[in-house]
């Protein structure tokens, strides 16, 4: 994995976190306050820096990410660790399928490549716009329909 700048943790990392959160908890009915998912995405997003810095192999990552966010959550926000790691994995797989559409169609438009964007954080973090329209508009829709697809808090369906 490539090294983020602190800015490109700050605009890449940290809303990506706070996306995820937002958006595997609200699709389980779990509402978490603000704050507290703010306060998980900055410290998840110090422990990208790191992570980005470090030789962990490449997906590697983002398995010790989903880990740290659902570790964070329950201890910060006293969730059930099973309903923070089912979360989780929502969230981080939602996001890293709208990033695995988006991606390739911005480096095509662009005629860049993945090496550009290892070299040129600026790129990154335009390559990340998309995806975080897509995800925030996911998010409003959720939210707007109170769609949920299995409320942990309940534990019945809502399907």
């Amino acid at each position: 994995m490539y090294p983020l700048p602190w800015y490109g943790i700050l605009l890449i990392s940290v809303p990506q976190t706070l996306l995820v959160i937002e958006l595997g908890f609200g699709l389980f009915g779990l509402n978490l306050d603000l704050k507290k998912a703010l306060l998980v995405a900055f410290i998840a997003g110090f422990i990208t820096y790191f992570l980005r810095q470090s030789s962990v192999a490449f997906g590697l990552h983002t398995i010790i990410l989903i880990i740290t966010v659902a570790f964070l959550v329950t201890v910060i926000a006293h969730t059930d660790i099973l309903h923070s790691l089912a979360a989780s994995l929502l969230g981080f797989m939602l996001l890293g399928v709208i990033e695995g559409v988006c991606l390739p169609l911005f480096l095509k438009m662009t005629s860049k490549t993945v090496r550009d964007l290892a070299l040129h954080p600026g790129l990154n973090i335009l390559a990340f716009v998309p995806v975080l329209l897509i995800a925030l508009a996911l998010f409003i829709l959720i939210r707007r329909n109170n769609f949920v697809i299995y409320d942990l808090e309940e534990g019945t369906d809502q399907i």
